[in-house]
């Protein structure tokens, strides 16, 4: 069923880091993701549709940021997801903006028109809205400058109710030994506030080798780090610990997303 608003994709963040917003002193933990399923036959004229409309309102310094992937495992490999981020809660209700979770943008808005008339009609179908907010203290980069990587892995777990600070607990414990690692790698842990089950916890990882990744996913990898900064035997205590905070026979999900800089505000570091 086609939507005839734009609204977007966001674990992942068009200003890559988390940063203090000017609104009130809230903080800019907020990203919406929208996914976007388009027959193969369209692909390629999807692809330069959205590729024109980016760079005709996308690319400049105060226009509204927007970043695409193309999801490349899982259920929903082939679908696109389409996101902005990170954002407050107060920043969703600008009306001249696309960064929105309801009504999209005005109705005159030229940008949100553009995509009505040149985008929307390519589209099969939109599958869910989501709004994610990013757990505090969990935000990690091992990248030196603020850009966007060549892929990003998604793991979500769904957590037992009541157990939100033991797995805050954790999910610190964790950022803490990644961000002390070499692993080149970005990322941060979020909640899933709204599109699906509250109790949807994500691990978002951005890279841009798959070597590099594989250096964190490796056991002997990321164990020995956590050891290193926690203590000897803490690695294995994390994972008991995982496994009585998460929900016995929950719904677990992998993705691999891949970055698409033509329809995206960043280029990708040459």
């Amino acid at each position: 069923m086609k939507h005839n608003i734009i609204i977007s994709v966001g674990l992942l963040s068009g200003a890559f880091f988390l940063s203090q917003s000017n609104t009130a002193g809230q903080e800019a933990n907020l990203f919406v993701v929208r996914y976007i399923e388009v027959d193969r036959v369209n692909a390629k004229e999807f692809e330069k549709a959205v590729a024109e409309k980016t760079k005709k309102f996308n690319r400049s310094e105060d226009s509204d940021q927007w970043f695409t992937h193309k999801i490349v495992t899982g259920p929903r490999t082939g679908q696109y997801a389409r996101w902005f981020g990170p954002k407050t809660w107060a920043d969703l209700d600008n009306p001249e903006s696309t960064h929105r979770i309801t009504l999209g943008a005005t109705a005159n808005h030229e940008e949100a028109v553009y995509w009505q008339e040149n985008v929307l009609p390519l589209e099969k179908e939109v599958g869910n809205n989501e709004v994610w907010m990013v757990v505090p203290g969990t935000s990690f980069s091992n990248f030196a400058e603020d850009q966007p990587t060549k892929y990003a892995a998604g793991y979500r777990w769904k957590m037992k109710p009541g157990m939100y600070q033991r797995k805050t607990a954790q999910d610190v414990k964790l950022t803490k030994a990644i961000q002390a690692s070499e692993f080149k790698i970005r990322g941060h842990i979020a909640r899933l506030e709204s599109g699906g089950d509250y109790m949807t916890f994500a691990n978002l990882i951005q890279f841009n080798s798959w070597e590099e990744y594989g250096k964190f996913r490796a056991w002997e990898g990321m164990g020995e780090v956590f050891d290193k900064v926690h203590g000897k035997g803490s690695w294995k205590k994390f994972l008991k610990e995982h496994n009585a905070i998460m929900q016995e026979g929950g719904e677990t999900e992998g993705e691999f997303w891949e970055y698409l800089e033509d329809l995206s505000s960043l280029e990708l570091p040459k």
